[in-house]
């Protein structure tokens, strides 16, 4: 069985370069030297086996959600992604899972231009710790405190897939195995929005955004909360995923995963009302499909469907 210092150097020591990182793995600690115009956002995220992820999920998908995760929040912030460090516990040292984690890692952090600089390889249940670090404007952030009574509240992307590969995972939507498959792939493979939202930040379309981790209520309460605003949120104008059709008949389920599914990493973001016209604009520029669905208001926080004030029987996600 290879030791630690052998695992480092076969699957993650070449993959340490990336700017103002004079010294990255090979040493007690790396040495960053960002530029003096930048501030670094910093962020850390852990992936626990039986809790984060299923057992036996594609290492390759892995590796990848496990940065994708960090980068998520890099981008809530408005952050360009820069380098990070990565904290490996493994049952053993096998090829087999890390090969392909290794590759879905760094398909990831090649195409955003991160460096991974440093971090650490245990025995034990498999688990991912990662820690991220990004660069944005001096004295500027996209920032859960930002909203504005009036900003319209967006969404980039669809919802509800990952919500519900995880309620197909448990057995609580039937699917064949190919199609769990598909869903894993669709629910783990997610397009980064980093780019999106250092667009909004730069154009000044945007002072306040989150990622949505756990559903697009419990975020958009963390934001509320922090704003000390209220908002008004119609559950009608949520951008459903293809698949929650195709697998879940029942209309209010569907809306019920679209808005507390969670683990979409969708850019859920506020905007003054009189910019509405170029957050379109930017989304169509760059490709990037965005969806008003509600307001932030003075008052408390207001569910709508169909018109009407409701309370969903579902819950945002918590982790303990």
């Amino acid at each position: 069985m290879r030791g630690e210092f052998d695992l480092i150097r076969e699957y993650f020591a070449s993959h340490g370069g990336t700017r103002y990182v004079p010294l990255g793995i090979g040493d007690d600690c790396a040495i960053m030297t960002p530029p003096p115009d930048r501030d670094v956002a910093v962020t850390t995220d852990t992936q626990n086996e039986g809790i984060h992820f299923f057992r036996g999920t594609d290492p390759k998908l892995l590796g990848y959600k496990s940065l994708l995760v960090n980068i998520s929040d890099l981008a809530a912030m408005g952050a360009e992604p820069w380098c990070f460090t990565l904290s490996l516990t493994i049952p053993d040292s096998s090829e087999k899972f890390l090969r392909p984690f290794s590759e879905g890692l760094f398909s990831l952090a090649s195409r955003c231009h991160m460096g991974l600089i440093g971090g650490n390889t245990s025995k034990g249940p498999l688990s991912v710790t990662i820690e991220a670090f990004g660069l944005l404007p001096k004295g500027r952030a996209l920032r859960r405190d930002g909203a504005r009574a009036g900003d319209l509240i967006y969404v980039t992307g669809d919802l509800g897939a990952p919500g519900l590969y995880v309620e197909a995972g448990y057995g609580r939507v039937r699917v064949r195995d190919e199609e769990l498959h598909d869903l894993c792939i669709k629910s783990m493979e997610i397009q980064p929005r980093h780019d999106f939202a250092g667009e909004l930040l730069q154009k000044d379309l945007s002072a306040c955004a989150i990622d949505i981790s756990d559903g697009v209520v419990g975020d958009l309460k963390h934001i509320l909360k922090r704003s000390r605003l209220g908002a008004r949120l119609d559950l009608n104008a949520l951008p459903q995923a293809s698949e929650l059709g195709e697998f879940v008949k029942d209309p209010d389920k569907r809306m019920e995963l679209a808005a507390f599914g969670g683990g979409d990493y969708e850019l859920l973001f506020t905007s003054p009302s009189d910019r509405a016209k170029d957050v379109m604009l930017l989304s169509g520029s760059m490709g990037v499909k965005v969806s008003q669905i509600g307001t932030i208001t003075t008052g408390s926080f207001e569910i709508l469907k169909d018109g009407k004030i409701v309370e969903p029987a579902m819950r945002p996600f918590e982790h303990f």
